[in-house]
């Protein structure tokens, strides 16, 4: 065998078994248990807010997942996913943002158009619980 057949054959073998470790490491069993949640986000005129993203931000930090997150439909209305879509989230207490980025004209950059006090955890003032009988959250409205 040439030498670089065989270190072509070395670095592919070493590239398997790097992926094959990253997906046992990514199993189910490792996932915190979820709980279908809910909400609706309110614009400060009170009518549903379209195309805000929603990310509950975990108080407790002895457990490690994926920050759920959400994104609100025409009526307002987003589902909670943290590992997989509309999976909910884990029971707890959460530090909410709420930001809504995009373009006003094709040329523009995207921008946040909301109040920029939400899109920190410090600052957006929204605190809430999650319990596994709660399913569905007061309405978020904007001030």
């Amino acid at each position: 065998m040439s030498r670089s057949f065989s270190r072509s054959v070395h670095t592919a073998l070493i590239c398997g078994l790097v992926l094959a470790g990253s997906i046992v490491g990514c199993s189910r069993s490792d996932r915190v248990q979820t709980t279908l949640a809910e909400g609706t986000v309110l614009g400060q005129d009170g009518k549903p807010l379209e195309r805000a993203t929603v990310v509950f931000h975990p108080t407790e930090t002895s457990l490690k997942f994926p920050k759920p997150r959400g994104t609100t439909n025409a009526e307002g209305r987003f589902q909670l996913s943290t590992y997989d879509t509309n999976d909910g989230a884990p029971a707890g207490k959460y530090k909410v943002t709420i930001e809504q980025w995009y373009r006003d004209t094709p040329d523009q950059a995207p921008t946040n158009h909301l109040p920029a006090g939400l899109a920190s955890e410090a600052t957006s003032g929204i605190d809430v619980q999650l319990s596994k009988d709660q399913k569905v959250f007061e309405p978020f409205k904007i001030r």
